[in-house]
């Protein structure tokens, strides 16, 4: 470019674009640094607002499933496993994320989580993931919102054995299974670990309480009869007479801090049974409790 008597412009030196080359190729070379060692913890933990879909084996153009996931509209009742909720809020550090917490799982059945979460998860055995058997027992990859894993075996496990696992895009979610003895001639249908089985009803003693039909709708009646009264020692027998599954879970909701500490049957699902021991709880005292699976679901158990 030139001025009206033709002399040049000079719009910047050879100096001054050496610097400016220079400090581009040192920002890329610094971002390559950083990229290229951890690209695959960033292919691996995908932004938590993403919904990940992959093409099943088989399957047509447009058709989708979620990666290592069972579509939302598969049926809950699945033989011979133990499912676990991925509570509502879990992303969010110091929240409650695992639904029990400490999952008793029967020796033999496999594991579901049903992530209730408006973002993806995993559950994968572990520590963490500087843990060198990270996913060595099991691994459901990616959860998306909504939608449930699928079963997962739990493998080379004994009756006893406490695995703790986590969630690899949030490492911060943890939670345990340990693993209980599988009673002879269970059915084990979807029943908690915590139920007595034979011939698939619950063994009970002394009192029993029904998970009433329609139970699911907010504003119906949940349990019968409520309040509950019972004996110190009594075994509850408590029967899911509605068509989806329930919990029967002591404290006043998924946020209250003693939530399942005391009891919980875990997932049952319609139609079964599964049972409460009284033992460790105190005469004179009033416990209440709820449905992990729909918290409007509230109840009194009173003990004698």
């Amino acid at each position: 470019m030139t001025t009206h008597d033709e002399n040049p412009i000079i719009r910047t030196t050879s100096r001054r674009m050496a610097k400016g080359l220079a400090i581009i190729v040192v920002v890329i070379g610094l971002g390559a640094a950083i990229a290229v060692p951890n690209w695959h913890n960033f292919a691996k933990n995908p932004p938590p607002v993403s919904m990940i879909r992959t093409q099943p084996e088989g399957g047509g153009a447009g058709s989708t499933a979620p990666a290592g996931g069972t579509s939302s509209s598969s049926s809950a009742n699945t033989a011979g496993a133990t499912t676990i909720t991925i509570l509502q809020g879990a992303s969010t550090q110091g929240n409650p994320n695992f639904q029990p917490a400490d999952g008793k799982v029967p020796l033999g059945n496999k594991v579901i989580w049903q992530n209730k979460d408006t973002v993806p998860h995993t559950a994968t055995s572990g520590t963490g993931p500087s843990d060198p058997k990270s996913g060595k027992i099991f691994d459901t990859k990616i959860i998306n919102n909504g939608e449930r894993s699928s079963p997962q075996d739990l493998k080379t496990v004994k009756v006893g054995e406490s695995i703790p696992y986590y969630c690899q895009i949030h490492p911060y979610m943890t939670a345990k299974l340990t693993i209980s003895a599988a009673s002879a001639g269970a059915n084990t249908k979807g029943t908690s670990a915590n139920t007595a089985v034979s011939g698939g009803k619950a063994a009970s003693s002394g009192a029993t309480l029904s998970i009433l039909q329609g139970a699911s709708i907010q504003g119906n009646p949940a349990y019968s009869p409520d309040p509950l009264t019972v004996k110190k020692g009594d075994t509850i027998q408590v029967t899911n007479k509605d068509t989806v599954l329930h919990t029967v879970t002591n404290g006043k909701g998924p946020e209250d801090p003693t939530s399942g500490k005391l009891f919980d049957t875990s997932i049952i699902n319609a139609g079964q049974s599964s049972t409460i021991a009284t033992t460790k709880l105190n005469s004179g005292q009033q416990y209440p409790f709820h449905c992990s699976v729909h918290p409007y679901m509230t109840g009194v158990l009173k003990v004698q």
